[in-house]
């Protein structure tokens, strides 16, 4: 029961990165225009959907590795 738990835990935490993901993935494209229009504000914002992004892959992999890792001796 335990463990059926900590596994639908780790999907849900798992669902909620993905989405987080393509938000942030989402807002980099939409900022990326900022260079186009010389814009500083957007630039700005490019910088922090960009370490957003990049904070959410790496949460993302780990997840993902930790998945993996917790399959493999089941």
């Amino acid at each position: 029961m335990i463990e059926k738990n900590i596994s639908n835990s780790h999907l849900k935490k798992k669902a909620q990165s993905k989405l987080a993901l393509s938000i942030s993935f989402f807002g980099l494209i939409l900022t990326s225009t900022g260079y186009l229009y010389n814009s500083k504000g957007v630039i700005f914002l490019f910088y922090i959907f960009n370490f957003v992004f990049f904070y959410n892959l790496i949460i993302y992999f780990f997840l993902k590795k930790l998945y993996l890792k917790t399959n493999h001796y089941k």
